[in-house]
């Protein structure tokens, strides 16, 4: 007579795996249990750690973010501190740095010359805070301010500085032609800053004649005032931060706060302040 063998009971998942733990463990003292979940699960009960860290993080830096009071990019910076410069124009400016963030991005690099994911990253972001209203103020070397200020990315500067204002910086307006604008746009409607080769001579030589055809109004046949040259600023100067270029300063044109950005153009220009204490520790330069 054949023996009844029992036939293995199907697998039915979770449940079957907790009850063949539980059958492991039954016997097992506190002790025991501690020592085999560490074995078999730490490594699951470490990832769930991190992870429920990680969410907590995320969702503390949310509800505690604050909202810009002031947001510039210095690009292209060299050795400057971001923290430094930040907290001294803040003090400065006498902003309201409890309730809203001023933050003075020095450590953003990008160029013409490199197509790296890095810097197509950067250019991406820098467009993407434009459109979404979160930048208020730039400097840049000359060449990228050409690029993007054809993009209509800065303001007329006549629109929010009274003529007196503007006489101060008198040799220091960076122009634009308005009938090459008019002229892309019938072609584009949005910003694309790759659309743009700014200099046909690209040499150092070329690109700083270039610089200083923008500083002349007469060049142009409808000369539009869309930056200010800042080699000569205390700023640049004191920190020489811009040493191997010429700084362009330019007010975003949708920026919120376009009465704070005028007071930081003034910040930079303020021979007083000690930029030369605002190095960075820690630059990638």
């Amino acid at each position: 007579m054949e023996k009844n063998h029992k036939q293995p009971r199907e697998y039915r998942g979770v449940n079957d795996e907790i009850r063949e733990q539980q059958r492991k463990t039954k016997d097992m003292s506190w002790k025991g249990k501690l020592q085999y979940f560490w074995d078999y699960y730490r490594y699951q009960t470490l990832a769930a750690i991190f992870i429920s860290f990680m969410a907590f993080s995320l969702i503390r830096n949310i509800v505690m973010a604050k909202d810009y009071i002031f947001n510039a990019i210095m690009l292209n910076a060299y050795n400057l501190s971001s923290q430094a410069i930040s907290d001294t124009f803040a003090e400065y400016a006498g902003l309201d740095t409890a309730t809203y963030e001023c933050f003075i991005d020095t450590t953003t690099s990008m160029s013409l010359d490199n197509h790296s994911e890095y810097e197509m990253a950067n250019g991406q972001r820098i467009v993407a805070m434009v459109q979404t209203q979160d930048l208020d103020a730039v400097v840049f070397d000359s060449e990228m301010f050409n690029n993007y200020s054809y993009n209509q990315m800065f303001f007329d500067l006549r629109e929010i500085f009274t003529e007196e204002e503007l006489s101060a910086y008198e040799g220091k307006l960076y122009y634009i032609e308005y009938a090459e604008i008019r002229k892309m746009n019938e072609q584009y409607d949005y910003i694309c800053p790759e659309l743009i080769t700014p200099y046909d001579d690209r040499t150092p030589e070329g690109i700083a004649a270039e610089a200083e055809k923008h500083r002349h109004p007469e060049n142009f046949e409808e000369p539009i005032p869309v930056g200010i040259y800042m080699a000569d600023s205390p700023f640049a100067l004191k920190s020489n931060s811009y040493f191997h270029v010429v700084p362009v300063f330019g007010i975003i044109c949708n920026s919120q706060h376009t009465e704070t950005a005028k007071q930081y153009l003034e910040f930079l220009w303020d021979d007083t302040v000690d930029f030369s204490q605002m190095e960075s520790t820690d630059t990638l330069w």
